[in-house]
């Protein structure tokens, strides 16, 4: 059996969890009363599931790799090849762009109307309204919704699954209830969507694209 190199910390707690990191780190929280044997044998147990969460970090760290060269980007969550062309635009071969800063164009002129009309339906499902929707290239956050209820969305929220893509959606509609994130405002996103934070989990491996294009 393999031995895990891990980061073990110790607190006032009844209970072990385990944690990979990104970048296949292991940490490990146990009781303070905890001895060496005891936290080995918790990670013995759980070998298996340790083993897939470094394969598939190991997986993906090679696929975060191709889209920070531009070699290959994410549509709808699928990875596609980028292609130099004169014209920015995606289709069934993959992005095609003039440069770094085709990218915006490519996307919000290939999917923007389409992700446009999905963003109306959950306007109604939710019966709730944003003033206007555009699309911008932020660095730091994923949509915003400002004062005067009008939305604007990272054009890069196009790269993701359509299923994180509504949870963004409903996140900032009810923005335009809350401005802020209170309990009432995470209340209210729960009762669109009750699972939202299996999705917004999911959001979270997809940050490291905000820093790009």
């Amino acid at each position: 059996m393999p031995k895990y190199e891990y980061t073990l910390i110790k607190s006032d707690r009844k209970t072990y969890t385990i944690k990979v990191t990104e970048d296949n780190k292991i940490i490990v929280r146990a009781p303070q009363r905890a001895s060496l044997r005891d936290v080995e044998n918790v990670i013995a147990g759980k070998r298996g599931w340790i083993e897939r969460a470094m394969a598939f970090n190991s997986a993906n760290n090679l696929a975060r790799q191709s889209v920070r060269d531009y070699r290959m980007a994410y549509v709808g969550g699928d990875l596609v090849p980028v292609i130099k062309s004169t014209r920015n635009f995606i289709d069934g071969a993959g992005v095609h762009v003039t440069g770094e800063r085709g990218f915006k164009s490519a996307y919000v002129g290939t999917l923007g109307g389409y992700f446009t009309e999905k963003f109306r339906e959950v306007e109604r499902a939710c019966n709730l309204k944003a003033a206007s929707v555009s699309f911008r290239s932020y660095t730091g956050r994923w949509g915003c919704c400002d004062g005067n209820c009008n939305i604007i969305f990272n054009f890069k929220l196009l790269m993701l699954p359509q299923s994180v893509q509504k949870y963004v959606m409903v996140h900032e509609l009810c923005h335009t209830v809350h401005h802020d994130h209170s309990k009432e405002f995470w209340q209210l996103v729960s009762r669109f969507m009750p699972d939202w934070k299996r999705y917004r989990a999911e959001l979270k491996k997809y940050t490291f694209l905000i820093r790009l294009y």
